[in-house]
């Protein structure tokens, strides 16, 4: 079996850059891909940022020797960062993830108040539970690891520099856009979610039937339907 090998020659930060850029739509389609059989017990945004660190680590990491691309090496990696993830805190109980989401919720809610979430006693308050039940649930949640987005995140970096339009030129349509904004409020969740796998995160029907675990028929009823209900209410708002 042939293994492929990757060199050690410095990389320029812009071929990294690129790479990143060009990929960041493959983590997104990935993280989407994975969340469709997980989606009770996981956040997508979660399986995103994994995703998008993991891409970051495999752009500075890749050296082209053309035995593979880019894509394919990218693809693997963040596939990969994703299953270990689910692996690792899917031994918790549904329980176990409930009470994670809501000690973390207490946590965020103590800090936006400048108190100490480490303090065990306003936690158990905020939480409404015992000493020994706040430790009970301590005990089942499964610490995360990894490096956090914001652990290699650079505010100077061109890696995330945003390429979109300008605040001047996004006001030019701005009322437009707010009636769209509106009336995509206004679809129901299944509508407005095929909307967004479809247009936003560039997934095709046989991925967002997937995600949604329908048949690909079923997904073009409800982007059709959805699409005809948007036109009706951008019609009505005009």
């Amino acid at each position: 079996m042939t293994r492929l090998t990757y060199r050690q020659d410095k990389i320029s930060e812009h071929d990294i850059a690129e790479r990143v850029r060009l990929h960041m739509p493959l983590a997104r389609k990935i993280a989407w891909q994975m969340h469709g059989r997980v989606r009770d017990l996981f956040e997508i945004e979660d399986l995103i940022q994994i995703g998008m660190t993991t891409l970051v680590e495999a752009a500075q990491r890749f050296q082209d020797t053309g035995e593979a691309s880019f894509g394919t090496y990218a693809s693997v990696r963040v596939r990969g960062a994703l299953v270990d993830h689910l692996r690792s805190h899917l031994a918790m109980t549904r329980t176990a993830v409930q009470r994670r989401n809501r000690i973390e919720s207490a946590e965020l809610a103590v800090r936006q108040r400048g108190e100490d979430p480490t303090d065990v006693n306003i936690m158990m308050k905020e939480l409404g539970i015992s000493l020994v039940e706040y430790r009970a649930w301590r005990d089942q949640i499964v610490p995360v690891t990894g490096r956090s987005l914001d652990e290699i995140y650079d505010d100077h970096s061109v890696w995330f520099a945003d390429d979109g339009p300008t605040p001047e030129s996004a006001l030019i349509d701005d009322e437009t856009r707010q009636k769209l904004v509106e009336n995509l409020k206004k679809l129901n969740e299944r509508e407005a979610l095929v909307l967004q796998l479809y247009y936003v995160e560039e997934l095709n029907l046989e991925e967002i039937g997937e995600v949604m675990s329908v048949t690909v028929g079923r997904v073009s009823q409800i982007k059709k339907s959805a699409l005809s209900h948007l036109r009706k209410n951008m019609i009505e708002s005009a």
